[in-house]
């Protein structure tokens, strides 16, 4: 019989055997609408599995890819199984007996080509309007910032604002470290996590952190990358590398410095609790400590905090399964109109990505950039 550890096993038994109030809170099964990729159903799937009552094949192993690791059914769990850690368990698994789904065979070595989910991004240099890589960053600081691969590859023009808002923050400059002109690291390592490569990502994580060299303090807007140096929770690979912050959190800790120049308007604008910086890094209040420094008001969904629905973006969800996973950023983007909002405000550049994908470019947009905006950026 295959074992995942106590915890794991405990897990899946309970979830076999219980009855099931999880099914009401999964975003993919809700967009899938299909009883098969509840979370009862795929921890039962994982039970049957490693008991070798239902044998492990190509089928099987996609499946466990119909998960976004977003927690939501852990919200309502009474017995608090981690769903989102036994399905990366169980995809290491399938990986490991040669089971991948076929959308993201050979997808570990197109991350090597740019140590990164996504072909080579734009060059930093591309946007003198904003400045130079060279004028903002400092390559001798101690403090360092890690954009978020999404933010790098679909918002480059980002990266620069921020680095000139931690400038203003902070009283220095910050040193960059990401991918540029064909060169360095862009990403964390979580897609290859999420894929079931974990020997991969163990990899790819020590080479990022030797590429990374000294420093006291790593700064990101990515949220998986937070949860993954942690000891505990569904991501945590234990302590990697420098202490690790979201930006968030830091921005959240000296909101009374932040150089406001002008609030953003909030009308029509609606908070959504992005899964990552919510569920797995709890930071609601953060979020909106930070929220209610830019922004001259915004209304809260009638789901939110740990209750709001997942995007449909992460974990390779969107690979997967693309059109439930627009239609979960659809849903996103219906309820704000029937509450009668006209932008989704979110702490997330995969969340922003998904609602634009659904939607249009006006439909949502980055906590991130109206930070930027309020401060003159």
């Amino acid at each position: 019989m295959k074992t995942f550890g106590a915890a794991t096993d405990r897990a899946t038994a309970y979830c076999t055997y219980c009855p099931k109030l999880c099914r009401f809170s999964c975003p993919a099964a809700e967009a899938e609408n299909r009883e098969t990729v509840t979370p009862w159903a795929l921890m039962r799937l994982l039970e049957n599995a490693r008991h070798d009552a239902v044998e492990l094949n190509e089928e099987v192993a996609e499946t466990f890819y119909h998960c976004m690791l977003c927690k939501r059914c852990e919200t309502w769990c009474k017995h608090d199984n981690d769903v989102p850690k036994a399905m990366l368990q169980a995809r290491e698994w399938a990986r490991d007996e040669g089971f991948v789904p076929e959308v993201l065979d050979g997808f570990v070595d197109f991350f090597a080509e740019a140590n990164s989910p996504h072909p080579e991004s734009r060059n930093l240099d591309e946007f003198p309007e904003i400045g130079s890589v060279h004028e903002i960053f400092d390559y001798r600081s101690r403090t360092v910032y890690m954009p978020d691969c999404e933010t790098r590859h679909h918002y480059p023009q980002l990266v620069l604002r921020v680095g000139k808002l931690l400038h203003k923050l902070l009283g220095y400059r910050v040193r960059l470290f990401t991918r540029d002109q064909g060169e360095g690291f862009a990403c964390c390592g979580f897609p290859l996590l999420a894929a079931g490569a974990k020997r991969e990502y163990d990899a790819h994580r020590t080479n990022m952190l030797d590429a990374l060299g000294p420093a006291d303090l790593l700064i990101t807007d990515c949220a998986a990358s937070v949860a993954m140096t942690r000891n505990d929770g569904s991501l945590g690979q234990g302590a990697q590398g420098p202490k690790t912050r979201h930006m968030l959190e830091l921005l959240a800790d000296l909101v009374e410095d932040l150089p406001v120049m002008e609030k953003v308007s909030g009308d029509g604008v609606f908070l959504h609790d992005s899964c990552f910086v919510g569920r797995h890094l709890n930071l609601y209040d953060e979020t909106r400590v930070v929220a209610a420094a830019v922004l001259d008001g915004f209304q809260e969904f009638q789901f939110n905090r740990e209750d709001a629905p997942c995007c449909g973006g992460p974990a390779h969800y969107h690979v997967v399964a693309p059109a439930a996973s627009e239609r979960a950023a659809r849903e996103r983007v219906d309820q704000l109109e029937r509450e009668g909002g006209t932008r989704v405000v979110c702490g997330s550049a995969t969340c922003k990505k998904s609602f634009r994908r659904a939607k249009d470019n006006k439909a949502a947009s980055d906590l991130l950039e109206i930070i930027c905006e309020a401060c003159g950026v």
